[in-house]
């Protein structure tokens, strides 16, 4: 009878026992220092407690299996990097991994950026090498339902401001990016009613319009300038269309030339007729506003104020006097 007894309450002694030891193993404060953990992709979990217990935020492997076993019911750890606060318990630190908890990191890009720019942006992130984004900027299946003509992701990588994780992959943040854009150009196309032309001709438009002027009362305007001259077709000789021409042969030195206006490229407005081959930059929401509704007018012409803003004529000796007038103040 004794022994039976024995062996009836051995079993819950075990069972106590393994209690008490887990809830050590778990509850124990952690390292007093902030601890930094990569989870990679595909990660298993095995290699992950034994990341955990060689920085000594688990005394033992073992206790995170189990409590991943019996009590979380096989939930895995998600990828990404971690921060880990100081003297977290292994409880905590397991939780934290669970739920996915990352390290993140806010990144803005700014209306205006080219491709180039934003990859650097991201590049400085932490978002990726430039390496890895060289060839996403050429992942046209992200647009080809929208722009079946574009040639690069220029101009759809939406500028705003986004909080990506720690050690996201490059291409998971390129179709963000690209998500955003859609995401405004749905929003915009539908209170504009449509768009004056292709939707890669839209957002063409709208990247001059973003570079010549910061002003929000003058975009839609810029924008009809631009439509009267296609119209008309006159020569768009838009002076931003050459500095990115420059900037991708190589060749921009920081300051525009007359001399530049004969530069051999299509994307040079100067020299080859219609819009150029696809967008200059990153178009902001109001510059697709403007560019879903151009202004309707007159004008085909406008030139720089020193103060600010532009003076917009409908002739070209209304221009040339606008230009000698706008000369004279500068002096």
């Amino acid at each position: 009878m004794r022994r039976l007894l024995v062996l009836l309450c051995l079993p819950v002694v075990l069972l106590v026992a393994v209690g008490c030891w887990l809830s050590w193993a778990l509850l124990r404060p952690g390292p007093p220092r902030e601890t930094a953990l990569d989870v990679a992709p595909g990660a298993p979990t095995r290699e992950i407690l034994n990341a955990l217990h060689e920085l000594e935020l688990m005394p033992s492997p073992l206790a995170g299996r189990l409590y991943l076993d019996l009590l979380r019911r096989g939930r895995n750890p998600r990828l990404g990097s971690y921060r880990i606060p100081a003297r977290s318990r292994p409880l905590d630190a397991l939780e934290l991994l669970l739920e996915g908890r990352v390290e993140m990191v806010t990144v803005t890009l700014l209306e205006g950026l080219t491709a180039d720019e934003v990859v650097a942006r991201m590049v400085e992130a932490g978002i990726g090498t430039p390496q890895a984004w060289r060839p996403l900027l050429h992942r046209l299946d992200l647009i080809s339902d929208l722009a079946p003509n574009a040639t690069s992701l220029e101009g759809f990588l939406f500028p705003d401001t986004y909080r990506f994780a720690v050690g996201l992959p490059p291409e998971a943040a390129a179709r963000h990016l690209v998500d955003r854009f859609r995401e405004v150009w749905a929003a915009e196309t539908a209170a504009a009613g449509g768009a004056w032309s292709s939707p890669l001709e839209t957002v063409i438009l709208a990247s001059l319009v973003e570079a010549e002027t910061p002003l929000g009362e003058e975009r839609a305007r810029i924008a009809g300038v631009f439509v009267n001259r296609l119209r008309r077709g006159m020569l768009l000789q838009c002076d931003p269309t050459v500095v990115f021409a420059l900037k991708r042969r190589g060749e921009w030195q920081g300051r525009l030339l007359r001399v530049h206006w004969q530069v051999d490229d299509p994307y040079n407005t100067y020299r080859y007729p219609g819009l150029p081959p696809g967008p200059i930059n990153s178009p902001g929401r109001a510059a697709l506003a403007a560019a879903l509704d151009p202004e309707p007018h007159e004008y085909l012409y406008f030139i720089a104020r020193p103060g600010g803003g532009h003076a917009f004529s409908r002739t070209l000796s209304e221009h040339n006097r606008a230009a000698v007038r706008l000369q004279r103040s500068r002096r």
